[in-house]
């Protein structure tokens, strides 16, 4: 995943990343975050090959109503995207 893609997951800018990848310290939100978005790829990685998961967030998706993933997170509409996941695991249908 590009860092501009996951800057924007995050959210945060390109520069403020560097920083993080450089050792500061992140703010409790962008803590939060990450976290968050480290439970989701991890989640991903069940249903999606690890190296296929960028491409698969800026991609329209019709369980999104063609939205791209990257967009539903930015929205702060994470939870769609564990709906999904959930789907996928237990057999759902959507």
């Amino acid at each position: 995943m590009s860092r501009e893609v996951f800057a924007r997951l995050v959210p945060t800018s390109v520069r403020n990343l560097a920083s993080l990848e450089s050792g500061q310290p992140p703010s409790p939100v962008i803590q939060k975050n990450l976290t968050e978005l480290q439970r989701v790829i991890s989640a991903l990685e069940d249903v999606v090959k690890q190296e296929a998961i960028g491409a698969w967030m800026d991609q329209p998706n019709a369980a999104f109503e063609g939205l791209k993933p990257i967009e539903v997170i930015e929205r702060g509409e994470i939870d769609r995207i564990w709906r999904m996941l959930y789907q996928l695991q237990s057999g759902d249908a959507f």
